[in-house]
């Protein structure tokens, strides 16, 4: 497979998801100033129960003609595509070495083989080598508002790096949200109120410097005591994107695949960004 450093990678299947995954990876590559690469994976045959060779051949070319009518119109100058002969979470995945973001849809085609959540979006986020966002239309279409949950680990260090460099560029404010209670239980041998102000601490100590580093940036932080999964997924409502580190410490401890973060891709309503 051909790859450029750096570049944008996304996925593409036709369904209205691959759309807008294609839509947010243009804007993103236009706005860092990286190449765009849309990745065709092969119709699994298989699971198409009228599939022939023919159709097979007819189905690829229309797919490809799609993505050079939707790249002649991008706003990313350096475009390119590619039909792969392998699975697309493989081709993606093995993409993600060398790229700077890779972006799907939450759900694709049913004409591919496990293009859903759970498999293809979840198995990237889980294991591709560098940033994933998981694109689906926010509850609140014109929200500029990007959340990001913060623990003080380095993951959600360099979540808050994605997080103000997408709200730099975008014009957008964070909100930057610490979460700690699971099963209505806090920090042990401490109060509501200690545990307000160790996570008021823990916010402050994680955000300092980002203000410097980019003024024009509204910053809200807060401090909620309920289950990061939950505090996470209930503010994606008012929010363009949310991020999370693929790996957390303390309140966010498990923010690897399987615990905060994929709790999050299925229930956020907006997309998600898995930062690592």
């Amino acid at each position: 497979m051909n790859s450029r450093a750096g570049e944008v990678v996304v996925g593409y299947d036709g369904s209205s998801d691959s759309e807008l995954a294609l839509d947010w990876a243009d804007e993103l590559a236009a706005e860092q100033g990286r190449p765009l690469r849309v990745l065709i994976s092969e119709v699994d045959p298989t699971q198409v129960l009228e599939a022939t060779s023919e159709w097979h051949t007819a189905k690829m070319a229309e797919l490809e003609n799609d993505v050079r009518d939707r790249l002649a119109a991008a706003r990313a100058r350096d475009t390119d595509h590619e039909l792969v002969d392998v699975p697309p979470t493989q081709a993606l995945i093995d993409a993600s070495a060398r790229a700077a973001t890779v972006v799907v849809g939450a759900r694709g085609h049913s004409l591919l083989s496990g293009v859903v959540l759970g498999s293809v979006s979840q198995h990237v986020a889980r294991h591709a080598s560098c940033p994933v966002v998981v694109t689906r239309t926010p509850y609140h279409p014109d929200s500029r508002r990007v959340v990001v949950g913060v623990d003080g680990s380095t993951g959600s260090r360099k979540a808050l790096e994605f997080a103000f460099d997408h709200a730099g560029r975008s014009g957008s404010s964070v909100t930057a949200v610490h979460a700690w209670r699971n099963n209505a239980r806090g920090y042990p041998g401490t109060g509501l109120v200690e545990e307000i102000e160790a996570a008021e601490r823990i916010l402050a100590e994680s955000l300092a410097g980002f203000a410097d580093l980019y003024p024009d940036v509204q910053v809200t932080p807060e401090a909620i005591p309920v289950a990061p999964q939950r505090a996470l997924a209930d503010a994606s409502q008012a929010a363009e994107l949310v991020v999370v580190g693929s790996r957390g410490l303390g309140a966010f401890a498990g923010l690897l695949m399987g615990s905060v973060s994929q709790s999050v891709l299925h229930h956020a309503q907006c997309p998600v960004a898995v930062v690592r």
